[in-house]
């Protein structure tokens, strides 16, 4: 399965990872540091090139469901001074990269965690629905999103929302925390710079009259990337993005409608009695 080789790659990758490494590896044409190498320092050259080749044999993994993902010539680089080296990182902890970057380390974090939790039906079945699918997209650039809008749709036939948040939780930890006072604004504000949504507005309202910490955003979403039927809302890449900044909340996604050509409406609440919509937020008339 996908989900097992990318995370033994992964974890291979974060085992020899050591802080204050003096190399590291990169692009030898661009200097960028793809996933999963982007941040990692090594302790000596030799180190570094089996993270290199691991690294490669990750991403081409990636890429037996999108021939698209970008290729590197990854080589090992050496940096003594560590501080001053001009690196160019691109990972999704640092909310750097491209829309093509985001949707496969959302992917593969959701894959891995399907195979962490012993959900490999569930992972099979997204990723078989998702190659079908495939074949009938006429733009490639398309094919990303396909990809997560596919995987919610299986997620959620297949699993409850107690299991959903399970899932999209543990993706979240996989992918590093992000920090924000209000996460709502700094996720759309993360899809906005990847052209994932094409305007957005918010307005956010405490749910505890008290003052608590929970909170609930009412959110338009203006031409979403993620909705290709306009049926359902793929709320799966949201979900993810926001349980990075409120882990220790519960999410909700609710009362989801259509608003207009292209346009969604939702209620997003960080906490409450328990998760709903993670996956998918189905228009309450259907």
């Amino acid at each position: 399965m996908v989900g097992t080789t990318l995370r033994d790659l992964r974890e291979r990758i974060a085992d020899d990872h050591e802080d204050g490494g003096r190399y590291y590896v990169a692009c030898a044409r661009t200097g960028e540091r793809p996933v999963p190498v982007a941040g990692k320092r090594f302790p000596d050259r030799a180190t570094a090139e089996e993270a290199a080749r691991a690294a490669a044999a990750y991403r081409a993994e990636l890429r037996q469901y999108d021939p698209r993902l970008p290729c590197y010539d990854l080589v090992v680089s050496e940096d003594p001074g560590l501080r001053d080296s001009p690196i160019v990182e691109r990972s999704a902890s640092t909310g750097a990269g491209t829309t093509l970057d985001f949707c496969h380390d959302v992917a593969a974090a959701v894959f891995e965690a399907l195979t962490a939790l012993d959900e490999r039906a569930v992972e099979r079945a997204a990723m078989d629905a998702y190659l079908h699918s495939a074949e009938a997209v006429v733009d490639p650039d398309d094919l990303c999103l396909v990809l997560l809008a596919t995987m919610a749709t299986e997620i959620d036939d297949r699993l409850g929302p107690d299991r959903q948040d399970e899932v999209l939780r543990a993706a979240a930890d996989r992918l590093g925390p992000r920090s924000s006072e209000d996460p709502v604004a700094a996720t759309l504000d993360r899809f906005d710079g990847l052209s994932l949504v094409d305007d957005y507005a918010i307005d956010a309202r405490p749910v505890d009259p008290e003052g608590g910490p929970d909170r609930s955003w009412t959110v338009t979403l203006d031409e979403y990337a993620f909705d290709l039927t306009g049926r359902r809302l793929p709320t799966l890449p949201l979900a993810v993005e926001l349980l990075r900044h409120r882990p220790e909340r519960t999410v909700a996604v609710t009362d989801a409608r259509p608003v207009g050509d292209g346009a969604w409406r939702c209620v997003v609440t960080a906490g409450g009695d328990r998760a709903a919509g993670l996956a998918n937020a189905v228009p309450a008339e259907d």
